[in-house]
């Protein structure tokens, strides 16, 4: 499987009152959506990830570590919310706070 960046990582904001929502430990989520890929067949998906993920842009190849769908209905709408642990590029090890860690060295 082949997954891509479709655009830079963007807050995720609560529609009622405009401000960014944040993790149970108030850190900031973030959406990116990826493309995934495999065989003939692709799909994008919206995934939501704690803390902004640093070096992705639209087209940069990623892993995602820790994903996690769950099914979800409202009404007479459903759909499946991906959730990851971390969303990095390919190659980069330890994502954002490995990175944020080796600049403070």
């Amino acid at each position: 499987m082949t997954l891509v960046a479709m655009a830079a990582p963007e807050p995720v904001v609560d529609y009622a009152t405009g401000k960014p929502k944040t993790d149970q430990g108030g850190e900031p989520l973030y959406l990116v959506r990826v493309a995934a890929m495999f065989a003939d067949q692709g799909e994008v998906l919206a995934v939501k990830v704690t803390g902004q993920p640093s070096g992705i842009t639209p087209g940069t190849p990623v892993e995602i570590a820790g994903l996690v769908a769950s099914p979800w209905e409202l009404g007479d709408r459903s759909g499946i919310a991906y959730r990851a642990a971390a969303i990095r590029p390919v190659g980069l090890r330890g994502g954002e706070r490995a990175v944020t860690a080796k600049a403070a060295s």
